[in-house]
């Protein structure tokens, strides 16, 4: 169970990355870096917790943390504030990939549940 746990989060952390390269291609509103370095986060929080399900879990909790603060700056920018329904939308599409983080994370503490429980059985 742990370990399609693991690979269940490692396929959505991949998919949540995928999907916010694509869509800030497709957007090419000028705010592209800030998402570009929410995946950063999640790389760099990956290699510093050697890719072990615990420490997976806490980087994804804190990348969907981070896409929520982005979300929220953008959404209070006055550029976004002058466009119709700009805050509604960038919170909701700031928060659709918060989720994606967020199941993400959840997976990977499932897993990290299921290592502790077959390493306390052996022992």
């Amino acid at each position: 169970m742990s370990e399609r746990s693991y690979r269940a989060g490692v396929a959505v952390a991949v998919l949540s990355s995928f999907l916010t390269v694509w869509t800030t291609i497709v957007r090419d509103d000028g705010e592209g870096i800030g998402f570009f370095l929410i995946i950063m986060a999640a790389m760099v929080g990956a290699f510093a917790a050697w890719f072990r399900p615990a420490g997976m879990a806490r980087t994804m909790l804190g990348v969907a943390v981070m896409q929520l603060l982005f979300g929220l700056a953008i959404a209070t920018a006055p550029v976004t504030a002058s466009t119709p329904d700009g805050p509604v939308r960038a919170m909701l599409f700031n928060g659709f990939f918060a989720m994606l983080w967020l199941t993400s994370a959840a997976f990977f503490r499932a897993a990290w549940k299921g290592d502790r429980k077959a390493t306390a059985h052996l022992g």
